[in-house]
C-alpha cells in the first residue's frame, strides 16, 4: 500500500508542475547492468540468480522541477533452479520494458524518480541438452522502480535503479514434475547513458 501511495505522489506532484511550467524535451541511449534475485516460497528448491544486463532509449519531458520521463528498455536476466534431487535448470528471461516515471529535480543535475514498469514482451527459455524450450513468464507485467541519477558534462547521464515487483507469480511450472510457488523477483540495476 506504501510503495503505491508512493507512486501516486510522484505522478500527482509531476501534473501539478506541467501545468505551470514551460515544456523542455530531451532524449538519449541508456545501457547498464543488473542485478536479480529471485526467489521462491519452496524450502527445498535453491536459486543461483546471474548477472544481467539492460539497453534501451529513454525521454524526458521536463517540466521546471518534475519531469515525466517514460522510458524503453530491452532486459536480458538468468538465473538456474536446483531442485533437490532434480537436475539443474538454467533459465534466460528476454523482456521488453517500458518504466513511466515521475522525476523530481531539486538541483540541475540531480534527479529522483519512481514509477510503474510495463513489462510488454517476455520470453523465457529453460535450456535442456542443446534446446531452448519456451516455459513460463518469470517477470511480472506489472512493476515498479525507484531511484536517483545524475547528469555530468551536459550529456552522460548515471543512474541507479531498484526494481520490485507488486505481486509474487503462483504456479509457475518448470516440467511436469516441477511447479514454483510464490516466484518473486527484484533488481538492482546500475545505468550509463547519453543524452542528445
Amino acid at each position: 500500500m506504501f510503495r503505491k501511495l508512493l507512486l501516486s505522489f510522484f505522478f500527482i506532484s509531476a501534473l501539478a508542475a506541467a501545468s505551470a511550467q514551460p515544456l523542455k524535451v530531451e532524449w538519449g541511449v541508456m545501457a547498464g547492468i543488473n542485478v536479480p534475485d529471485y526467489t521462491t516460497k519452496m524450502d527445498k528448491t535453491d536459486i543461483s540468480n546471474k548477472l544481467g544486463w539492460q539497453a534501451g532509449i529513454v525521454t524526458s519531458l521536463k517540466f521546471g522541477w518534475f519531469s515525466v520521463d517514460p522510458q524503453i528498455f530491452y532486459v536480458r536476466q538468468g538465473l538456474r533452479i536446483r531442485p533437490e534431487g532434480g537436475d539443474e535448470i538454467n533459465l534466460k528471461s528476454n523482456s521488453v520494458d517500458v518504466p513511466v516515471l515521475a522525476a523530481f529535480r531539486p538541483i540541475r543535475f540531480l534527479r529522483i524518480f519512481a514509477g510503474p514498469v510495463f513489462t510488454v514482451l517476455n520470453s523465457c527459455k529453460q535450456k535442456s541438452g542443446g534446446d531452448l524450450l519456451d516455459f513460463a513468464r518469470v517477470r511480472p507485467t506489472l512493476s515498479y522502480s525507484v531511484g536517483a541519477g545524475v547528469t555530468v558534462l551536459k550529456h552522460l547521464t548515471v543512474d541507479l535503479r531498484y526494481n520490485g515487483q507488486f505481486k509474487s507469480k503462483t504456479n509457475v511450472e518448470l516440467s511436469d514434475d516441477l511447479t514454483l510457488d510464490k516466484l518473486r523477483t527484484y533488481n538492482v540495476a546500475l545505468n550509463v547513458g547519453y543524452l542528445f
